[in-house]
């Protein structure tokens, strides 16, 4: 027990590891390592274009700003055909590094994470029946993690890691930029980097938080509306559509808060971006100072603040990638977890010996068993079992006494605590695993099929099959008549988990699937247990046809099956109890396998009991052949009024699906399903527009400020500068009010709408309509 809490302790450390970045990686080869080194040129050529080019502008400045004579025009033309040229050259580079990166990264992250999806299922399969019951709870979290998990490596490697060296370039080449041309007025921006990236990182989280809170309060809403209608009988019986209807309208009412708390939050973050008209309002006030008493030109000016705001702005995108990555990392270390651990009963060790002539003679000495998950429950204690090779040998016991225990040992989906298993005289650990399961076939009560054909069904006994050795599977368990009466004969689709055979069919191709390995070891585990009568005797027939010449285990519930056994062993707390054939083990009344059977016996009377009682009910009845027929027209004029009615439904709902396709969408009913939010919707709309209308004036704002730099006259130039920094600041306390303003109105229309059209919609459902 204590071994089991460290080894529960030991993973949930495991769990709790975030990995490092070169995990994302681990599977990269060669041509991806050539891959991401272009891809990684490409993307650092991609940042490095923008401040590049805001240098050139900035220069390129700086020359119209001094041409003032006649003479400079001829420097002036060749220098700004230079900066045109370089220009152009930068976004042809540009260009071509952001190919690089979409491409490469792309490419390299398509091919990781295939051979990560690979690599990782072949690892799962790998691992031994125990891993399952300690670490899944459901299949759903092993797809989870293949599907999941390497998608987001996935997406990590193929937008966020790109992104990241791009924004990191862009950021590290402005402010490089920056520092070499003026770092006077660099080093007092700098601080103001706080205010460009905070912002996007606060008003994220809330967001994240607040969209999380949205989808709690949406999933109890859809939780009370699908109780509601797939429990629309005992809705209607009890009167509970008032009821219902309160209660879907108050869970929504949660969300319609929360939804005007995220509009607030939208409006502030994305009108705190604005942030950057205060930033340049400090820049236009500080670098005047610089243009009048350090001899600073106007293109620098523009440059620095340029660099500063746009580094500034980039640096907090990139680090919004960073949670995304320590995601991925996250899975990456899951991942990478599962492929590096090699399991105590490991499929893919060949090592281990194979039998030139196998017997099939079992043997359990002194076996002692607990199942992983449940480690103080004991199941076998010195359980003894011989097993002659070619010989029927039947299970019988109660529930949990350990019966198909002894069939997932033999498989050795489980070792022994103590004791061995043998096989010909040679413990089962010593044999090559997969030469041990290939020895044995196995027909379980419930067999599972794949979503295929019949034939790739039962070639998963032996994928090394032709059709001759199918067809002679089939035939041997009495499969292969009602295979051959299918129009597509054994290229008919089975659905999934056999969804479109009976539990006969079922079974008899579960058992050809079994025999097409020629396994010297036929496993039977409570496989008729399910069936109907006639489907049992027809399996029962296969089941004794595979048998002959074959070492075979059978688990039986129903005692009337094994009654031609050459032995029966009654297990019974952990241990065999009796061993013998029926005729002998029935001799003492007293032993438990004659109570078994007497059980059995007496529960198929009272059955019979049941059955006459309710003939000689109806025999009392005196139902004459003309009340039988009236019997007989009711139920048939009843299956004639549910055939009208579900036709009368079809038509209904053709009608219905006619009538949809007639209507087509229209801007007009929308406006009109929205009318009574109109008063937000106009509020909204107008605050869009005013939103909209400051990127173009504050860019107009900022070319005509450029020329202030040039100007002569310092008072001139200071007066101009204070009118141009209060009015980009004013852009920023304009930007931030219009965006609050903005996002709150549609966020309040939008819930509003929203919560009215899905309470229309649930309350005026006709769902009496679905009811059968």
């Amino acid at each position: 027990m204590e071994e089991k809490k460290t080894m529960v302790g030991n993973d949930d450390v495991k769990k709790e590891k975030h990995g490092s970045i070169n995990s994302i990686f681990m599977l990269a080869d060669g041509v991806d390592m050539w891959l991401m080194a272009a891809g990684f040129i490409g993307a650092v050529a991609d940042g490095s274009s923008s401040p590049l080019i805001i240098y050139f502008a900035g220069r390129m400045f700086n020359n119209l700003g001094g041409a003032v004579s006649a003479s400079s025009l001829d420097l002036l033309t060749h220098n700004v055909n230079k900066v045109a040229l370089y220009m152009i050259l930068i976004a042809c580079g540009g260009c071509v590094g952001c190919f690089l990166k979409g491409y490469c990264w792309t490419r390299t992250s398509e091919r990781q994470a295939a051979r990560m999806r690979t690599r990782y299922l072949k690892a799962v399969l790998r691992q031994d029946v125990g891993y399952f019951d300690l670490n899944v709870t459901s299949t759903a979290e092993v797809v989870t993690s293949v599907s999941s998990d390497s998608l987001i490596i996935q997406d990590v490697i193929s937008e966020k890691v790109p992104s990241l060296i791009t924004t990191g370039a862009l950021f590290i080449g402005s402010y490089l930029v920056s520092f070499l041309i003026l770092w006077r007025l660099a080093l007092v921006v700098f601080p103001f980097i706080i205010l460009l990236v905070a912002p996007s990182l606060l008003y994220g989280r809330i967001l994240l938080s607040l969209a999380r809170k949205i989808r709690v309060e949406y999933n109890k809403a859809n939780t009370i509306a699908e109780q509601a209608i797939s429990s629309i009988r005992t809705v209607y019986a009890f009167v509970g559509e008032r009821k219902t209807t309160t209660e879907f309208s108050a869970a929504l009412h949660g969300s319609l808060k929360l939804g005007l708390k995220q509009g607030m939050a939208k409006g502030l973050a994305i009108g705190s971006n604005g942030i950057t008209f205060a930033v340049w309002a400090f820049i236009i006030y500080y670098g005047s100072r610089m243009v009048m008493y350090h001899g600073a030109k106007g293109g620098t000016i523009f440059i620095v603040g340029t660099c500063i705001a746009v580094g500034g702005q980039e640096l907090g995108i990139g680090l919004s990638n960073l949670k995304p990555l320590f995601e991925a990392c996250a899975a990456a270390e899951r991942i990478n977890e599962m492929i590096k651990r090699v399991p105590k009963i490991d499929l893919d060790n060949l090592v281990g010996e194979t039998l030139d002539n196998i017997l099939g003679e079992l043997e359990f000495k002194q076996v002692e068993f607990a199942y992983p998950s449940r480690p103080e429950s004991i199941i076998f204690k010195s359980f003894c079992l011989k097993i002659p090779a070619g010989k029927t040998v039947a299970l019988v016991g109660s529930s949990g006494s350990g019966k198909s225990t002894v069939i997932s040992l033999l498989q050795r989906f489980y070792d022994p605590l103590g004791g061995d298993i043998l096989l010909d005289g040679v413990s089962i650990k010593k044999l090559q695993l997969k030469w041990l399961r290939s020895q044995m076939g196995l027909v379980s009560q419930e067999p599972t099929l794949f979503a295929t054909t019949i034939k790739e069904n039962i070639l998963f006994g032996n994928e090394e099959a032709g059709m001759e050795k199918v067809i002679e599977a089939a035939k041997a368990s009495n499969a292969h008549s009602f295979i051959s009466q299918f129009p597509q004969g054994y290229d008919t689709q089975v659905g999934e988990r056999g969804v479109q055979m009976s539990g006969g069919q079922k079974q008899r191709i579960a058992i050809a699937r079994a025999l097409i390995k020629a396994p010297k070891i036929l496993l039977l585990d409570e496989a008729t247990s399910a069936l109907d009568s006639e489907s049992e005797r027809i399996v029962q027939e296969a089941l004794d046809k595979a048998s002959i010449g074959r070492t075979t285990i059978i688990v039986a519930h129903r005692l009337s099956t094994i009654r031609h056994a050459d032995l029966i062993a009654v297990v019974q707390d952990g241990q065999v109890m009796e061993i013998g054939s029926h005729n002998e083990l029935m001799v003492n009344e007293k032993d438990i396998y004659p109570m078994l059977v007497q059980l059995q016996q007496t529960e198929q009377v009272k059955v019979v009991e049941e059955c006459n009682r309710s003939l000689s009910v109806n025999e009392s009845t005196h139902i004459t052949n003309m009340e039988i027929n009236i019997a007989s027209s009711r139920r048939v004029s009843s299956l004639a009024s549910r055939t009208s009615s579900t036709n009368s439904a079809a038509s209904n709902h053709a009608s219905l699906d006619a009538e949809m396709k007639v209507s087509t969408p229209s801007f007009r009913r929308f406006l009109a399903l929205n009318l009574p939010e109109w008063k937000q919707a106009t509020i909204g709309c107008l605050s869009a527009i005013l939103a909209g209308a400051v990127q173009p004036l504050s860019s107009f704002t900022m070319g005509s400020m450029i020329s202030m730099f040039f100007l002569t006259d310092h008072g001139e130039i200071k007066e101009k500068a204070k009118v141009y920094a209060l009015g980009f600041l004013g852009f920023f306390l304009f930007s931030l009010t219009i965006n609050i303003i903005l996002h709150y109105n549609f966020s309040y229309g939008g819930a509003l709408d929203k919560e009215d059209k899905r309470k229309v919609a649930f309350k005026d459902t006709d769902f009496r309509s679905w009811v059968v």
